[in-house]
């Protein structure tokens, strides 16, 4: 432990954002939790908790040398796809119109978040212990192909399309990184289209969100409303916002202000230059993220450094798309900001693992 070494720019990032993050989460819950809690910190002390819990997951984490994950791989697959069994079993619990979720005790767990950090574990050791030779092979892409189309469709049932397209998304960046030509990821993607598409014009509230993302002012009185009030949050803002503390928004306008759409907050109240501050704080994660993966001692790191910085990264570009219009509403999180303990547990996992591939790095 002697050469274990810890990457300042990345602890200080995520600890930005997760105070950040806590405070917003206040700010934007605090009227709501009063009305349905009769306790204005409910919301808050929720995420103080998990928070804490993060922290001490990714101390834990970055502790555990990252060869670890490659034995454990097989194992952690098998479970996640359990899981997700579970979840659509009567044991699974159901919230707006969705069975997404384990109870335990006080708290429920999004098993589809953890599923990410898999997916990222099983591709980099598959990816690791093949080489070039999986370049080559085109073959050799069938097995992680089917298994990931088995943890999408249990996601998919759920129902929950969106962290199922990010998982897709997320799982031929890896194979990108790890060197599969781009012809056959493009093929992949041309295939799963009519796939996706059939999903999307199956269910009538898929149909809705997809007519609020193409004009959400013509849709205003239905599935448009939330996607204009955080247009009309973030033009509020303006340059230097309306203070902490201060928004509108979070006044039972903005739906899901605290979670998906915290972003639209913390434009309001603390205007462009607080937005700035998050993507700058993110953009750090990202770029210190890929250099560690490029300075690995092996295939398996850069992969494994690579997809836990993908997985942050892509999560965070596509929440702030989604809230300022450039894509349609996928109910993804904004990591670290976002309330709910399984997308602040998820990433902070990610974070150790990166920062534990940083320290072998270090030590060679």
């Amino acid at each position: 432990m002697k050469s274990f070494r810890v990457d300042p720019a990345i602890v200080i990032a995520v600890l930005a954002l997760m105070i950040l993050g806590t405070v917003m989460v206040y700010s934007a819950s605090a009227v709501r939790a009063y009305r349905d809690m009769g306790d204005s910190a409910f919301f808050f002390k929720r995420q103080l908790f998990f928070s804490i819990a993060a922290l001490l997951t990714m101390v834990v984490v970055s502790l555990i040398p990252y060869q670890t994950w490659r034995t454990g791989a097989a194992p952690l697959l098998i479970l996640t796809v359990a899981l997700l069994g579970v979840v659509l079993s009567p044991l699974g619990h159901t919230a707006n119109n969705a069975t997404r979720w384990l109870k335990l005790g006080p708290f429920s767990f999004q098993i589809a978040e953890f599923a990410k950090l898999v997916v990222v574990i099983y591709l980099a050791r598959y990816l690791g212990d093949r080489g070039d030779d999986i370049r080559k092979d085109g073959r050799m892409l069938i097995k992680p192909i089917v298994i990931l189309a088995i943890i999408l469709g249990l996601i998919v049932s759920e129902p929950d399309l969106g962290t199922a397209i990010f998982i897709g998304i997320l799982g031929c960046s890896i194979l990108f990184v790890g060197g599969i030509p781009f012809r056959r990821l493009v093929g992949l993607g041309l295939a799963a289209i009519p796939v996706v598409a059939y999903l999307v014009v199956n269910r009538d509230f898929r149909i809705q969100r997809i007519q609020a993302f193409l004009d959400p002012w013509k849709e205003y009185a239905g599935s448009g409303f939330q996607l204009v009030q955080s247009f009309l949050a973030f033009g509020d803002g303006g340059i230097l916002g309306t203070g902490l503390g201060g928004g509108k928004s979070k006044l039972l306008f903005l739906p899901e202000s605290h979670t998906d759409f915290i972003l639209a907050v913390v434009g309001e109240e603390l205007g462009f230059v607080g937005v700035a501050i998050v993507l700058a704080l993110f953009a750090v994660l990202a770029a210190k993220g890929m250099k560690i993966a490029r300075n690995a001692p092996d295939h398996f790191g850069t992969l494994l450094a690579a997809g836990m910085t993908l997985m942050i990264g892509l999560q965070a570009l596509i929440n702030c798309m989604v809230v300022v219009g450039l894509l349609p509403t996928k109910g993804l999180p904004l990591p670290f900001m976002s309330y709910g303990g399984s997308s602040l547990l998820t990433s902070a996992f990610a974070i150790g693992v990166v920062l534990n591939v940083a320290s072998r790095e270090s030590a060679a």
